[in-house]
């Protein structure tokens, strides 16, 4: 029996020819059909050839979701509208001209939700807090972020798509949002504001990462920030947060200094807890936004390798989508969060700006001695690190010297800041991890 276009289109996108094999209608008649199905077809353009695919409703939306970009001075426009399809997956339909990895680097359809909206999910320590208050006022939605679906991503982007990661804007609504002013803090916030992250209460937006933190407007620095902040109290799991968070301080002056950008970062104590305030990068001023999308919503659809900055990285060179700078800063990076025992540089602790057809390295944030976090069952261990034979990738004699003087320079700093514990400072007392190492080049 022959099929209808829309049966057709149904299965996936199709040429003419194609839709004509499957109807047994001439072209002029399919053409004139799909003239008349208007904006429920996107033309996906493949080459020379035209490939057609119906649209649906999804997110509780229409089948036309603007995506929006907001720019360093604030403004804002719709680039381009998500466009679901019948079939399963998303087109892309520029507004305008836009940067081709918008696109997905080809021709806009991607058989999964955008990357980088997936990339806008709640993740890390808000992203749960988020999904279990979410959960608990919207039947259907996991608590648990891992297990959300593309609709609940979507649901959630369009309910909440005015304070994401980065400058893109997700949804109508979000749209009329995105000059709210934002409600501005000073430092002396800070202990209150952790305390209420902590019952369960959500300042600010959505943040990656597992530590505990908030994000926030600092209206005496004219600075959105991230705080991440220690446990209450003194006890051992408290003081070893406290330890690796002084080492994220010394770390990204380090970085700052001699290898890349870095966050800019404040450590202070108040109440009890550390603070480290780092100012973001994707923000400027009070309403100024710029690109940032995670290595691993990158690799996720341009590489598809999974971890390790430097073999992604390479990849991504190797393809044009990086420069031959950012690939080296990333293997200086890397090694050097080797040397000062961070075990956490998964992919999504490093981010990129989005450019026309390319990638570009953001500051870096999140490097820390976190080998020295205690367990997940709480357990903490006593302090051990080994740095030795970790080299061995092709990074020039003269730059692992540099970096392995650069980490010798941050041991020494983080031994002589009197806010680490006695228990830190009597194990660095024993002796510089590097110097006591053989690292060589392998």
């Amino acid at each position: 029996m022959a099929r209808t276009i829309k049966e057709c289109l149904e299965r996936g996108p199709s040429t003419s020819k194609e839709i004509q094999a499957v109807t047994g209608l001439s072209q002029s008649s399919v053409a004139r059909r799909l003239k008349d199905m208007g904006d429920k077809v996107v033309q996906i353009q493949e080459g020379r050839s035209i490939r057609y695919a119906a649209t649906c409703n999804a997110f509780g939306g229409n089948d036309k979701l603007p995506l929006g970009i907001a720019g360093p001075q604030g403004n804002s426009s719709i680039i381009a509208h998500i466009r679901p399809l019948s079939h399963g997956g998303f087109f892309v339909e520029p507004a305008h001209d836009i940067p081709p990895m918008l696109l997905g680097g080809n021709n806009g359809l991607f058989e999964d939700l955008p990357y980088y909206l997936f990339d806008l999910r709640p993740q890390g320590f808000l992203g749960w807090q988020i999904a279990r208050k979410i959960a608990s006022q919207s039947e259907g939605f996991p608590s648990d972020p891992r297990l959300w679906t593309n609709n609940h991503i979507g649901r959630y982007l369009i309910s909440n798509g005015e304070d994401l990661p980065g400058n893109l804007i997700f949804g109508e609504q979000s749209l009329l949002r995105v000059q709210r002013k934002p409600v501005a803090v000073s430092e002396s916030d800070y202990p209150g504001l952790a305390d209420n992250v902590m019952k369960g209460e959500l300042p600010g937006s959505s943040a990656g990462g597992e530590h505990p933190k908030f994000t926030a407007y600092n209206g005496n620095l004219d600075s959105h920030v991230i705080v991440k902040f220690s446990p209450g109290g003194d006890n051992e799991i408290a003081q070893r947060w406290k330890d690796i968070l002084v080492t994220e301080y010394h770390a990204a002056k380090v970085i700052n200094n001699a290898i890349s950008p870095a966050a800019d970062t404040r450590l202070f104590e108040m109440d009890g807890r550390y603070f480290i305030e780092m100012q973001r990068f994707d923000r400027h001023g009070e309403f100024g936004r710029s690109s940032m999308i995670s290595l691993k919503s990158i690799d996720d659809e341009f590489a598809g390798i999974g971890h390790n900055w430097v073999t992604v990285m390479t990849e991504l060179f190797n393809s044009n989508l990086v420069s031959e700078k950012d690939l080296i800063t990333s293997k200086s990076l890397w090694y050097f969060g080797r040397l000062i025992n961070n075990v956490d540089m998964h992919l999504g602790n490093l981010s990129l700006a989005m450019e026309k057809k390319s990638f570009s390295l953001l500051p870096v944030y999140d490097m820390c001695s976190m080998g020295f976090a205690p367990r997940s069952d709480a357990e903490v261990q006593p302090f051990s690190f080994e740095a030795s034979d970790i080299l061995n990738a092709d990074v020039s004699d003269h730059e692992i010297e540099k970096i392995k003087g650069l980490a010798y320079d941050f041991w020494e700093d983080v031994s002589k800041d009197d806010r680490i514990s006695r228990q830190f400072k009597n194990f660095l007392d024993r002796g510089n991890p590097v110097e006591k190492s053989s690292l060589k080049k392998g």
